[in-house]
């Protein structure tokens, strides 16, 4: 019978990113416990995308049920760097002091006065942003294919 197992254990911090980590590191693991275990497999899931992890599972399981090993798989530091579907793998986004420029620069091209933006409030400009930019598209005063440009910072969860 196909076996899967989820662990989380401590970790250390990211040294080469300078990250300290605050979560705990979690990996995966699958085997059929009616089969000779030949091999221990370590798969490194997510190739730049966790939108939706439910790929990593299906991999994970698929190589567990067709060869004799068992296979691991390693949510990695910065896996939760990303928007995912899952709150618990998703990154939240948030304005920095180094964003701060280029959101008031997109803000005053359409006219909205960024003169209190700062990191507490910037998700409030921002969303005024958004609305202002879908008015005008539905008005049809802004391209459908348009898109703002800014940066923002993925904060792991």
């Amino acid at each position: 019978m196909l076996i899967n197992q989820t662990f989380e254990i401590d970790s250390c911090d990211d040294v080469e990113l300078n990250i300290k980590r605050t979560s705990k590191l979690e990996y995966r693991i699958s085997y059929d416990d009616e089969k000779d275990i030949k091999a221990i497999v370590f798969v490194i899931g997510g190739y730049g995308a966790n939108a939706n992890i439910s790929f990593l599972d299906f991999d994970r399981e698929y190589i567990a049920k067709n060869f004799d090993v068992v296979v691991v798989h390693v949510f990695y530091h910065c896996f939760c760097a990303r928007i995912s579907n899952n709150k618990k793998y998703s990154a939240s986004i948030s304005f920095m002091e180094e964003d701060l420029l280029s959101l008031s620069k997109i803000l005053l091209d359409f006219g909205i006065n960024p003169q209190n933006l700062d990191c507490k409030n910037s998700t409030k400009y921002y969303e005024l942003l958004i609305q202002h930019i879908i008015t005008l598209k539905s008005q049809g005063k802004l391209a459908q294919n348009y898109q703002a440009k800014f940066t923002s910072t993925f904060i792991p969860p």
